[in-house]
């Protein structure tokens, strides 16, 4: 049977190390989404049921003498389940029963009695099959762990009709092999379910635990810890952190205890720290991907104050005097890493910033200018779009400050609105566009989110959405 599969599948697709820090981004999987793989561990299951071949069964009967008998070519022809459950087993794994199941199996029978041979065709009706599984989830280095923990299986009402030849006759005597089918058929549903769980425990340990999300970055969403199981969900503790591909340095950033809601509609509940947010800029920053330059042909038309050392003929005459009417260019670069503020309803973030001037000289080389350092205060809000996380952000204000010139005083006052406007048009829509891109929320193939609701908390980020399983 595929539930275990199912399970698995939801307990992996939420995000799978160890440092006995506290984590970055916790997952919650709940009751809702335990009946929704049980549901399609069943759909499955009655698929693949109707061509499932039986091993075959033999055995001998002493009457007057041995008459060995084999049962043969089995196959499912009907099968049900009217009854189950699935639910958590408190700081131990899950647990999956059935009641009352129905099975109908054809096949043909095969008698030798002494110097006579016999067949003919059988029906097996199976009226009320009982069935309890439970598999232990712990955590094991960066993963989570599936084994197997326990099965009990009974027989309790079933019909075994012999069709043709001598089974007239045959049917009065069929108590040991009854006997037999009642022992046998326990045995051989647990003996399966083990193997599915020994199948899954090693597939799961073959599953990565980081993810590159681009040329930049790579996810590490690997267990800090035990996971808690209660009642009604699986808490799962993730490092949630955000790296350089190139050089793994641990961010400044130290991640704050936090705690999930206790109660959700949906399948899946997903938390995002202020730490894992504040590692992706630090992230970017490493790898210095957080740096672009400014031309003036990339400066709108409908802003008057060009790139060329002739817009700084009132404010700055020495450049104009010594640069004439030469084109500049500002290469801009963070400084440090940006630092994000979750609050209700939307975030709020200091990004801090080098600007370099330069004249672009005849021979087109360059000649630096002056260097402005600049803090931004920013706000906005996050959204999901496409089954992405994606933002928006709106510019405070621009704090400014002179790091180095070589061209006299700066006027600071008149650079601030020129800084503000270029910010305005050009590097907040550089960065909303990166945004727009978003971050694919990892998950497994064959698994989607279905009506996922994001809400910025305080110091928190709350995913909350259902699970969709495509065969």
């Amino acid at each position: 049977m595929n539930l275990s599969a199912c399970i698995t599948l939801v307990l992996i697709g939420t995000a799978i190390g160890k440092s006995g820090l506290n984590p970055g981004i916790q997952s919650k999987i709940t009751q809702k989404a335990l009946e929704y793989a049980k549901q399609i561990a069943i759909t499955v299951a009655e698929e693949k049921i109707k061509g499932f071949q039986l091993p075959d069964l033999s055995g001998s009967i002493d009457l007057l003498g041995w008459i060995n008998y084999r049962i043969t070519g089995m196959h499912l022809k009907n099968f049900g389940l009217p009854s189950s459950n699935i639910g958590f087993i408190p700081n131990t794994g899950v647990k999956f029963s059935v009641d009352k199941v129905y099975i109908e199996i054809d096949g043909r029978w095969h008698v030798t009695f002494g110097l006579i041979k016999d067949g003919g065709t059988f029906n097996l009706n199976i009226k009320d099959l009982l069935a309890a599984f439970s598999v232990n989830i712990s955590e094991d280095s960066s993963r989570p762990a599936l084994s197997y923990n326990d099965c009990a299986a009974s027989l309790n009402n079933f019909d075994l009709q012999l069709h043709g030849g001598g089974s007239w006759f045959y049917n009065m005597f069929l108590s040991q092999v009854k006997s037999k089918i009642r022992e046998v058929a326990p045995q051989k549903l647990c003996s399966e379910f083990r193997n599915t769980i020994g199948k899954l425990e090693t597939f799961i340990q073959t599953l990565n635990t980081s993810w590159q999300l681009d040329k930049y970055v790579e996810f590490d969403y690997s267990l800090v810890g035990e996971l808690e199981i209660t009642n009604n969900s699986i808490d799962l503790p993730i490092k949630g952190e955000l790296y350089d591909v190139q050089d793994h340095v641990e961010s400044p950033f130290t991640a704050q205890s936090f705690k999930l809601p206790n109660t959700t509609d949906q399948m899946l509940m997903l938390g995002l720290s202020e730490y894992f947010v504040n590692t992706g800029g630090f992230a970017y920053f490493s790898a210095g991907a957080l740096h672009f330059n400014i031309t003036d042909n990339m400066i709108p038309k409908d802003i008057p104050v060009r790139l060329n050392t002739s817009s700084l003929k009132i404010w700055m005459p020495k450049v104009a005097a010594q640069y004439p009417n030469m084109l500049m260019k500002i290469a801009m670069s963070a400084s440090k890493q940006p630092v994000v503020r979750l609050v209700p309803g939307k975030l709020t973030a200091d990004v801090f910033t080098a600007a370099e001037v330069f004249a672009i000289l005849p021979n087109k080389s360059l000649a630096e200018l002056f260097v402005l350092g600049a803090t931004a205060s920013v706000h906005g809000q996050i959204f999901i779009s496409d089954l992405k996380v994606c933002g928006t952000v709106f510019l405070n204000r621009v704090d400014l400050t002179v790091e180095e010139s070589k061209v006299g005083p700066i006027p600071t006052g008149a650079m601030e609105i020129a800084l503000n406007l270029g910010l305005q048009k050009m590097v907040i829509p550089k960065i909303n566009a990166l945004l727009k891109k978003g971050f694919t929320i990892p998950t497994m193939d064959k698994v989607s989110l279905k009506n996922p609701v994001l809400k910025t908390e305080q110091g928190l980020i709350v995913i909350t959405t259902d699970i969709k399983y495509r065969n």
